[in-house]
């Protein structure tokens, strides 16, 4: 939630809610690598997340892939997120986990898209007409990350029956974006 009108002074607001002295998260240096060349699991990615039927279903859902790792929804996501993103700020982590879940629905991006300046993402100009409940879950697991609502919480996530499998791993590959960065999935292809 903003208190200012403008995305110009969102953005200084965001500054001032930082805390002082740390770096922003997802753009940090991990044993002396930079984390850009190097791909990562979605477990390692996640393993922070303490809470146990979180991690149940993440271990679940890497069995799972193990054999079908899924960077993306399907193509058509691959191709409108890369063109999406290609004069955007991919250091920005944060913009990047949000275009890479608004893009896996075609609809939520035709929604969305219009409200997507620069590099920022106006959620508060978002009108949302016709999206199922997938749809959905996706909007608010990509303003979550990017904002740091609490649209969605872990316990949502673990929830099998409220959250599809393939919404999951969208979320869970969206969450390692955020932070990881692009490394995280394969702008070309391929497994993880």
């Amino acid at each position: 939630m903003y208190f200012t009108e403008t995305a110009s002074l969102h953005e200084i607001e965001k500054l001032m809610k930082m805390i002082p002295n740390f770096s922003p998260r997802g753009h940090g240096m991990i044993c002396g690598e930079e984390r850009e060349t190097e791909t990562i699991s979605l477990f390692k990615a996640l393993a922070g997340i303490r809470y146990p039927p979180f991690q149940r279903r993440l271990r679940q859902y890497s069995k799972e892939s193990e054999m079908n790792p899924m960077d993306y929804r399907n193509e058509k996501h691959q191709v409108v997120f890369e063109n999406t993103i290609r004069k955007k700020n991919r250091k920005d982590y944060a913009l990047m986990s949000a275009f890479y879940l608004l893009t896996a629905d075609y609809m939520l991006w035709q929604s969305v898209r219009q409200c997507v300046v620069d590099n920022i993402i106006r959620f508060e100009e978002i009108r949302l007409q016709g999206l199922n409940e997938n749809s959905y879950t996706l909007f608010c697991a990509a303003k979550d990350l990017y904002l740091g609502t609490d649209c969605l919480t872990i316990s949502d996530l673990a929830d099998t029956t409220l959250i599809p499998p393939k919404i999951f791993g969208l979320i869970c590959n969206g969450m390692a974006v955020r932070r990881f960065g692009l490394s995280a999935i394969h702008l070309t292809g391929g497994s993880k």
